[in-house]
């Protein structure tokens, strides 16, 4: 007889094989699929990015994450850089950031063009800085990290330091 924990696990593993085997234009559409194998009623949305290199941002650009690590949900673009919240509810955004040792950082993290936080490293060293801050999204708002300064920015990864993520807590 199975128990509850055991018809979990099984529908946990074709759950990830259905993940594994989607396409990226069906993501949605699998996550949905997900949710309903898994009995979930609150929707899934997770990413986290990475830089795959040292990078170079121009005055007030957005940092665009370019390795991919997570998206479930699709809500992370890395072509732009921008996460946009596909529920209203409560996520919890994270980013981290080491500057290379030539000059300074400050990153701003942005909502729907507004700063709601900044991070800085210093130069001469590799400092790194992080934050983590829990937020009410509505459906649509927009979340990207940019920089601060009105010159040129260096940061320095190899897909470890640089990391931009986030997570739907709670849909409301």
């Amino acid at each position: 007889m199975l128990h509850k924990r055991d018809t979990f696990e099984k529908k946990k593993i074709y759950a990830n094989f259905l993940f594994q085997n989607k396409s990226a234009k069906d993501e949605t559409s699998h996550t949905e699929l997900i949710l309903s194998i898994l009995g979930s009623k609150t929707p899934v949305v997770a990413f986290t990015s990475m830089l795959s290199k040292d990078t170079t941002i121009g005055p007030r650009a957005i940092l665009k994450y370019d390795h991919v690590v997570t998206n479930w949900g699709g809500a992370y673009e890395p072509t732009t850089g921008i996460f946009t919240a596909p529920y209203d509810g409560l996520y919890s955004i994270s980013c981290t950031l080491m500057s290379y040792p030539s000059n300074h950082v400050h990153l701003e993290m942005m909502k729907n063009g507004q700063r709601i936080s900044i991070l800085f490293s210093n130069a001469k060293t590799y400092p790194q800085a992080s934050q983590t801050l829990h937020l009410i999204l509505n459906k649509g708002d927009r979340i990207w990290m940019q920089n601060h300064n009105n010159h040129n920015a260096k940061l320095h990864d190899w897909k470890v330091y640089n990391v931009f993520s986030g997570i739907l807590i709670k849909d409301l």
